[in-house]
This record gives structure tokens, C-alpha cells and sequence, in this order.
């Protein structure tokens, strides 16, 4: 397996960095619950369309991780956030409120932790 970092720590508390995200092709995984009330069972049709347009638009066009960052990944908004020792981040596209939360996990893959078609997550 090709190395990913030089931290050789697994417990590092902002997650693991990947250095070579620009060649590292994007990937998705699960291996955790998702969190209530944002899992699958809570998503309506068309929900699920937006996270099948998602995969199709990331995983289906063999983008990297870079390339996803730069179509996908919301800067705006609050401050990072840290979840049991990971760095959560979320992705959408267009200003749409459908928005994937993960975080990258030591094999590089971006481990959903939770789906917001409404992008309820943020507003107060």
C-alpha cells in the first residue's frame, strides 16, 4: 500500500493529512453509523438522487481528491470542526443545500458520517 502521510501516529487529533491528494483518486466509504436523523433511512427520493448525482459526478468521473475538493468542498461557514479526534469536512456543489459530511481516514478514503439533503446541520 503506498504511504499517505509521515505521521505515523493513527491517533493524531485533526486527522490524517493526505500528500499526495492531487494523484490519490477520491474514494467513499462507510465504517461508522451515520448520525441520526441524517442516515439513509431519513432520506426522501429525491434525496437519494442528489447523493447518487454526488457519486456519479465524483467516484463516476475518477476524480481525485483535489479535484473533488475543488468542485465540492464548502469553505464557508463556521470553523472546522473536530469530532472524536477527526477533522470533519463537507462537501456540496452550486450553492444546493445537499451536503456529504466525513472525514478522510488513514486508508484515504472519505468516510461519510453524515448525509444533509437539506443542509439543516449548520442553521441554528
Amino acid at each position: 500500500m503506498t504511504k499517505l502521510t509521515d505521521i505515523n501516529n493513527s491517533e493524531h487529533t485533526v486527522g490524517i493529512k493526505l500528500t499526495n491528494a492531487t494523484k490519490k483518486q477520491f474514494k467513499i466509504s462507510i465504517c461508522e453509523s451515520l448520525d441520526n436523523n441524517y442516515c439513509f433511512k431519513d432520506l426522501k427520493q429525491a434525496d437519494i438522487k442528489s447523493l447518487h448525482k454526488f457519486i456519479d459526478g465524483t467516484i463516476g468521473k475518477n476524480l481525485t481528491i483535489s479535484e473533488v475538493d475543488s468542485i465540492y468542498l464548502r469553505t464557508n461557514g463556521g470553523p472546522k470542526q473536530v469530532v472524536n479526534g477527526k477533522e470533519v469536512i463537507h462537501y456540496g456543489k452550486d450553492g444546493k443545500s445537499f451536503r456529504i459530511f466525513g472525514y478522510y481516514n488513514q486508508d484515504g478514503y472519505f468516510n461519510i458520517t453524515r448525509i444533509d439533503p437539506k443542509h439543516n446541520t449548520n442553521r441554528s
